[in-house]
């Protein structure tokens, strides 16, 4: 896990980038940098579409980073082909290590990291004029995180009379997430009066797959079969203010604790929070939940493959 800023610290200065985001045709803007889901492929292709058997054939994969957070250990690999019919012994293997994948600094204006990587095989033997269309596929599996901030303001029953006396409200604070393959939504109500401080207050997270790849068993530093029965596990750490704790609430964690997502798509904990430390009057506190997870991205592409050998027997 990354070392912490102070409390308070690191909250101000994501929502201060925040600050500035604006929604467009679903991607985040951000000093001029569009901002999608992860690691997205945005090429893969061979270099001829319709080839005779016993010819070179190239497949390329060209990956970008569009998130906010960096992507590890990433990896793409070929898949949908038979690799015994494919292989040739030059700079061939069904499995590249991309390594990092860097975010987009928007301060620089610099869009996320690009990588690309080859694959040089032989189209397989037909016999003669016997065409075959093959749909070769590319995996790209990385390790990467999401993180989300909501604010949450706690106030004396006094100092929230006196608010309600002048005609005013307290406004809920909306949850600002990283861009990533997973947003992550943290419920809570528009405040907490603190005179209520003995019962914990629930905390509902609610943790979405935008589904444009899948939550897999990890490969890389999150890595490891955590239970048999998830197959799509994401490690969720919560971090509280001074003064707040968090109570016994399965899933929920501060050092972290692995969860599943349903069918690969949501899954929403229920958190309690006590609070040991009431403001006299009104204070804004911050709540963070960090996912470390494991994600995978597929693409395809079409070969036909022309035979051209005499004689062929099946």
């Amino acid at each position: 896990m990354a070392e912490r800023n102070p409390p308070g610290a690191k909250p101000l200065m994501f929502l201060l980038i925040l600050s500035a985001v604006l929604i467009v045709s679903g991607c985040v803007t951000d000093g001029g940098i569009s901002y999608g889901k992860g690691v997205a492929i945005t090429d893969f292709n061979s270099d001829f579409s319709s080839v005779q058997s016993g010819d070179d054939v190239t497949l390329r994969v060209r990956v970008q980073n569009q998130g906010e957070m960096d992507a590890e250990n990433v990896k793409a690999q070929i898949i949908g082909i038979d690799l015994d019919e494919w292989g040739t012994g030059y700079g061939w293997s069904d499995e590249k290590d991309l390594g990092t994948l860097i975010a987009a600094d928007p301060t620089t204006g610099t869009e996320g990291q690009t990588k690309q990587s080859e694959w040089y095989l032989e189209a397989p033997d037909y016999p003669k004029n016997i065409k075959f269309t093959h749909t070769p596929e590319v995996r790209v599996i990385y390790d990467y995180k999401t993180t989300a901030f909501k604010p949450i303001t706690l106030v004396d029953e006094d100092e929230l009379r006196r608010i309600r006396d002048a005609g005013r409200t307290i406004p809920g604070g909306a949850t600002e997430s990283s861009a990533g393959p997973l947003s992550v939504q943290i419920k809570t109500g528009n405040f907490i009066k603190t005179q209520d401080y003995d019962d914990p207050f629930p905390l509902n997270i609610i943790i979405t797959n935008d589904l444009t790849g899948s939550v897999i068993e990890g490969s890389g530093y999150y890595g490891g079969r955590i239970s048999e029965d998830y197959k799509s596990p994401v490690k969720v750490t919560i971090t509280l203010p001074p003064g707040m704790n968090l109570e016994s609430s399965e899933g929920c964690s501060t050092s972290g604790e692995w969860v599943n997502l349903f069918k690969g798509r949501d899954h929403m904990l229920t958190c309690e929070i006590s609070i040991d430390d009431p403001p006299e009057y009104k204070v804004e506190k911050f709540i963070q939940v960090e996912l470390e997870y494991t994600y995978s991205v597929d693409a395809s592409t079409t070969i036909e493959v022309i035979g051209t050998e005499e004689g062929w027997g099946w």
